[in-house]
């Protein structure tokens, strides 16, 4: 079992929305490590409330729709009731609450995002975007040394 969870969330063909994708893919090569599970996605889905579950720490990581074009924001994230009846809205806080409701457990969470400059069809990132992105994957590895360090 990961100890750690890293979800990144985007579509790689719509620009600065694929940068949780993007930066998914980027972490799974260089973070080598048993205890940490990388997964990315398009989307949230209901069955990532199990991984969720089994995790002791998690980092989402997705584009915000507003904001300063490059601009990181790292987020501690509580959960939420249940979405209606359609996944599309599912937000991370909604995941962890159903992370609570079915498996009856919820980890600490975090939400890092870097404010998007350009949704349009594309599968780089804005130049405000991937500049911001050395500054992301560091607050991620301070996160997992936090918590390395309050297993101790």
């Amino acid at each position: 079992m990961a100890r750690i969870l890293i979800v990144g969330i985007g579509n790689p063909l719509r620009s600065d929305d694929g940068l949780g994708w993007h930066v998914a893919h980027e972490l799974s090569r260089e973070l080598l490590r048993d205890d940490v599970q990388v997964i990315a996605t398009q989307q949230l889905t209901p069955e990532i409330s199990d991984s969720v579950s089994r995790a002791e720490l998690v980092l989402f990581i997705d584009a915000a729709q507003s904001g300063e074009p490059g601009t990181l924001r790292c987020e501690q994230i509580v959960p939420a009731g249940a979405p209606g009846r359609h996944s599309h809205s599912l937000s991370p806080a909604t995941v962890l609450g159903m992370a609570q409701e079915l498996y009856g457990r919820c980890p600490p969470a975090h939400l890092l995002t870097i404010a998007a400059e350009s949704f349009a069809t594309g599968d780089t990132l804005s130049a405000s975007v991937s500049a911001a992105v050395p500054a992301l994957k560091a607050n991620v590895c301070s996160l997992i040394g936090a918590a390395k360090q309050e297993d101790k």
